[in-house]
């Protein structure tokens, strides 16, 4: 072989793969952005709450910490109601006082006092 028939034979390769290269790149891309899927789910997705609710910590918090507060608002008013209740007991009986203080006064009432001397139980 002849110089330059080796020659013409590397020209003529660099010339394709040269051409085979610009064809490729030339060549336009495929877009992934215009491809379309549609797909099937069974099931209950994780994330939707329903599953014992590990999955929402933030919601439960917020649920358990309204709970104790509802909880507490109870208690508070019961004891209001408590102390409501003892103050108008207290004030039935200081009604009832003043109604039999003038009966003391004219000496039908027995006063305390009379039991309290001690010598009642010798004899």
């Amino acid at each position: 072989m002849k110089l330059t028939n080796v020659k013409a034979m590397v020209a003529k390769g660099l010339a394709a793969g040269l051409l085979a290269g610009a064809f490729v790149l030339a060549a336009p891309a495929k877009a992934d952005a215009q491809q379309f899927a549609i797909g099937v789910q069974f099931g209950t997705p994780v994330y939707n709450g329903y599953n014992n609710g590990y999955n929402d910590f933030y919601a439960r918090q917020q649920y358990e910490q309204m709970r104790r507060q509802q909880a507490f608002e109870a208690r508070q008013a019961y004891a209001r109601q408590q102390a409501w209740a003892q103050h108008e007991a207290w004030e039935r009986h200081e009604a009832w006082e003043r109604r039999h203080d003038d009966d003391r006064d004219r000496g039908t009432w027995r006063d305390r006092d009379d039991y309290r001397d001690g010598d009642r139980d010798r004899r």
